[in-house]
């Protein structure tokens, strides 16, 4: 049994299918709240990134999407030991 789930979203006006695991989706609708976007928008807006980040579909480019989106957002670990790091809102 997968633990992906199958999801439809419009990308460019045309139903598609994503299959992602729940943490990714959990990211995903995290994001697109904390930007002020529909899921869909979001779905668009990585549609058109899928080869700049260097995936090969769509599902890729959204896990490279939100790893790197919670990567920026996490301070690392010398701004934590110099008290640099900024409590996440």
């Amino acid at each position: 049994m997968s633990s992906k789930k199958l999801r439809n979203v419009y990308v460019a006006g045309k139903r598609t299918s994503l299959r992602l695991e729940a943490a990714f989706w959990e990211g995903l609708e995290e994001i697109a709240q904390r930007e002020s976007v529909p899921l869909s928008e979001l779905c668009n807006r990585l549609a058109e990134r899928v080869e700049a980040v260097d995936a090969s579909n769509l599902s890729s480019a959204v896990r490279i999407y939100v790893l790197e989106y919670f990567m920026a957002a996490t301070p690392r670990q010398e701004e934590v030991r110099y008290g640099l790091a900024i409590a996440a809102e």
